[in-house]
């Protein structure tokens, strides 16, 4: 069954629950909502700058160690390293819900079913790296300087299933809580996208400079394809994997205003796969 069906079929579900109280008791509202809203990691950058940062670090580890092995006759040393990172991500989020308050117009506890369209921008993350190492006899120095930058970007259309609290319903104005879960078909991975260029130039003693270029965009299922592959000498690496499915984890704090009866304004803000913020219109029947 595709998710869009599995959808369907939830909603529908939703419905004939929500309406079978709703016969017997003849207090259980239904409820449509609106939302919209601006999504973001940058609260995060610096668990992203110092994973970039450590990067660096690690390759000029590794340069220092070819060279010592390249020229064991020589007394290499650290003369300059430097590293500037930057991050940035973005995107928006919205969505059409349908919530089911079995305790009527002034119940506290809702259940609720939502269709979530997001596009997610993580990146660009800019990385400059500037590394010398010198011959402490001679003073001849090995130099490397390279420029990079990354970016990944998907589109997801998510089904999330939610539980909210409001706090003192009664009242015009008041806070609720919400924690949901949800999830996107495996397309939704097989088409995030993932690009990068990449430049820099490595000079060694008595060697001419090497220049370094590369750059692509591509899903991760071309990822997944090409890992498949064998290189030039028949070996294969380690397959490049990820989930059948695209989970969603939202834990969202906000507050409603009634304009009437029937129609409430809400904003909330929250984590939903990232930081969100997001205003939205409800409708009572």
């Amino acid at each position: 069954m595709t998710l869009r069906k599995s959808f369907v079929a939830a909603v529908m579900a939703v419905i004939f629950i929500a309406a079978g109280p709703a016969a017997a008791a003849s207090k259980g509202k239904i409820e449509f909502g609106f939302h919209y809203g601006a999504w973001t990691l940058n609260v995060l950058r610096g668990m992203f700058e110092g994973l970039a940062e450590d990067f660096a670090e690690d390759l000029k580890d590794d340069m220092f160690d070819d060279l010592r092995e390249e020229y064991p006759e020589r007394d290499i040393r650290e003369r300059y390293f430097r590293n500037d990172v930057s991050f940035d991500s973005g995107g928006k989020n919205f969505g059409f819900e349908i919530r089911w308050y079995p305790a009527g117009e002034n119940g506290s506890f809702s259940l609720g079913l939502a269709v979530e369209k997001s596009s997610f921008r993580i990146g660009p993350l800019d990385v400059a790296t500037a590394i010398t190492f010198e011959d402490a006899e001679t003073l001849e120095q090995a130099e490397f300087e390279g420029r990079g930058t990354s970016r990944v970007t998907a589109e997801p259309l998510a089904a999330v299933l939610s539980f909210r609290w409001d706090i003192f319903p009664s009242r015009g104005f008041h806070p609720y809580f919400t924690i949901g879960f949800g999830v996107a078909g495996g397309s939704a991975l097989d088409k995030t996208v993932v690009e990068y260029d990449f430049q820099g130039s490595a000079t060694f003693p008595d060697e001419p400079t090497e220049v370094i270029q590369e750059s692509g965009r591509k899903t991760l299922l071309q990822l997944k394809e090409e890992s498949l592959e064998p290189d030039e000498e028949g070996n294969y690496e380690e397959p490049f994997e990820y989930p059948g499915f695209f989970p969603f984890f939202q834990l969202h704090f906000g507050l409603k205003a009634k304009l009437s009866r029937n129609i409430h304004l809400l904003v909330d803000a929250g984590v939903f796969n990232g930081f969100v913020l997001r205003g939205g219109i409800a409708i009572r029947i």
